[in-house]
């Protein structure tokens, strides 16, 4: 009776630790560069930093307008302020009024003929 022998072969055993490390390898590219990776989350913090620094400028400007609508309630008006923003807004002056702009020239006088 003869008997076949093989020769032992090297890549047989290393199959199922090759295929395991494929596995942890694409995990852990995934778990780095994924969508819910550490780089994602770093992306994310940094884009929440800049947001907040964006709502606090807002807010502020936010405060401000606030500020100035409070002026324009009935128990807080100040009509000489309306007057004075109005006039300012829409360019307008009475005629017994002077008049000073504010972007003429400075030392040239106007000829009146």
């Amino acid at each position: 009776m003869s008997t076949r022998q093989r020769k032992k072969s090297y890549i047989r055993p290393l199959i199922v630790p090759v295929i395991a490390l494929g596995f942890s390898g694409y995990f852990a590219w995934h778990g780095w560069h994924g969508s819910f990776g550490i780089e994602a989350r770093r992306q994310l913090a940094v884009e929440a930093e800049r947001l907040d620094g964006e709502l606090d400028k807002v807010k502020s400007e936010r405060r401000t307008i606030e500020r100035r609508v409070a002026l324009l309630r009935a128990a807080n008006l100040e009509s000489d302020m309306l007057d004075e923003r109005a006039r300012e807004i829409l360019g307008f002056a009475n005629s017994n009024e002077v008049a000073i702009v504010a972007t003429a020239p400075i030392g040239r006088t106007i000829n009146r003929n």
